[in-house]
């Protein structure tokens, strides 16, 4: 049996790390392998168009997440007076991220009119509520 030097073992096994990391990377992440999840909204301000009907766009900014986070979807429902916004982000389940925060800063046009009254937007768990004339 033949003797195998210890620093061809360790570059074996070392390429075998390097390997295994590549392929994670160049993979094409499974559904089952991403975190879907609200961003952390830190402020919203409402803006109203000078337009007839009136229209309305909310200012977001948040923090979107760690370095392997990106933007995943936006819904918008509307149930009278009450507008709800759900900003969502995706991640890879269990990736090993920078810890340095993406920044999110929208301007997200709200859908419909708003002619003269109060309104109350949700955007994910922060509640503005704003008056129209």
């Amino acid at each position: 049996m033949s003797k195998i030097p210890i620093t061809t073992l360790m570059s074996i096994g070392l390429a075998a790390v390097l390997a295994a990391a590549c392929s994670y990377q160049s993979n094409p992440t499974g559904a089952d392998d991403l975190l879907v999840e609200p961003i952390q909204v830190e402020s919203v301000d409402v803006l109203i168009l000078e337009s007839f009907p009136p229209q309305a766009v909310a200012h977001v900014r948040g923090i979107l997440g760690d370095g392997c986070s990106e933007f995943h979807s936006l819904q918008q429902e509307r149930s009278g007076n009450i507008v709800t916004v759900t900003i969502l982000r995706q991640r890879p389940r269990d990736a090993i991220c920078t810890q340095i925060g993406k920044v999110y800063d929208e301007n997200i046009p709200l859908e419909g009119q708003y002619p003269p009254g109060r309104y109350v937007l949700r955007v994910n768990e922060v509640v503005k509520r704003f008056t129209t004339e």
